[in-house]
C-alpha cells in the first residue's frame, strides 16, 4: 500500500521576514485519498495557489511535510524533484500554457518527450484516446490559435494525464469560460479522474465548481477552514 495519493503535515509557507513576513499557509494538514477530487476554496490572496504549487512541488514549503503517493517530495534534489513532478503529478494551469506552435496531439505528447520517453505507437495511441475522451477528436491537428477556450482547457486536461500521473493539480479552470463552458469542462475533468481512480485537487474562486467535489475544504488567510464531505 502506498498510502494516501497526498498528505501535508504541519506546512508552512512564508515569505519575508521581519516586518515583511507574510504566512502564506499556516501549518496546514491535508490528506487526499487516491481517488478523491477535492475542491479548494477561498477568497484571493487566500493561499489557495499557494497550496497547490506546494502539494505539486513547484515551491519549497518553509516548514512541514508533503507526501505525494507515499513519497516524501519536500527534502528531495532539484533534479529528483523535477523527475517525480514529471512523472507523478499533472497540472493543469490557470493560463493553460499549452505550446502555440504543436498541434493539440502533439502537446499530449511532448509531455512523454519530456519525460525521456518515445514517441512510440503506444504514446500516440494514449494521446488520440484521451483526446478522443475529451471530444477533441477531430481538433488533434489544430493549434492552439485555432482552438477555443473550452477547447484549450480540455488539451490542457489531456496534457495533464498524459503521463498517468497519481495527483493532478487543476487552478482555475474554469475562470476564463463562460457558465455553460465551465460546467462541460467541469464535467469531463470529473470523468476523466473518476475513471482512472486518480487523485485531484481543484482550486477555485467559483463555488459552482463545488458541486464536482467529494470533498469542499475552504482556505482563509493560509489556513483550512471549513471541510465538506459532498
Amino acid at each position: 500500500m502506498k498510502g494516501p495519493a497526498l498528505v501535508l503535515r504541519e506546512v508552512r509557507k512564508v515569505y519575508g521576514t521581519g516586518e515583511r513576513e507574510v504566512v502564506a499557509l499556516d501549518d496546514v494538514d491535508l490528506t487526499v485519498d487516491d481517488d478523491e477530487m477535492l475542491v479548494l476554496i477561498g477568497p484571493s490572496g487566500s493561499g489557495k495557489t499557494t497550496l497547490l504549487t506546494v502539494a505539486g512541488g513547484l515551491l519549497r514549503p518553509t516548514s512541514g511535510s508533503v507526501v505525494v503517493g507515499g513519497n516524501e517530495i519536500s527534502s528531495l534534489g532539484d533534479k529528483a524533484l523535477a523527475r517525480f513532478r514529471r512523472d507523478e503529478i499533472g497540472f493543469v494551469f490557470q493560463s493553460v500554457n499549452l505550446v502555440p506552435f504543436l498541434t493539440a496531439r502533439e502537446n499530449l505528447l511532448v509531455v512523454r518527450q519530456l519525460g525521456g520517453g518515445r514517441i512510440d505507437r503506444d504514446a500516440k495511441s494514449r494521446a488520440d484516446n484521451l483526446l478522443g475522451e475529451l471530444s477533441l477528436a477531430d481538433r488533434a491537428d489544430n493549434v492552439p490559435s485555432q482552438l477555443s477556450g473550452g477547447e484549450k482547457q480540455r488539451v490542457a486536461i489531456g496534457r495533464a494525464l498524459m503521463n498517468e500521473p497519481a495527483l493532478v493539480l487543476v487552478d482555475e479552470p474554469t475562470s476564463a469560460l463562460d457558465s455553460k463552458l465551465g460546467h462541460q469542462v467541469m464535467e469531463l475533468l470529473h470523468q476523466e479522474v473518476k475513471r482512472r481512480g486518480v487523485a485531484a485537487i481543484v482550486v477555485t474562486h467559483d463555488e459552482r465548481v463545488a458541486e464536482f467535489g467529494d470533498r469542499v475544504v475552504e482556505i482563509i488567510d493560509g489556513a483550512l477552514e471549513v471541510a465538506q464531505e459532498r
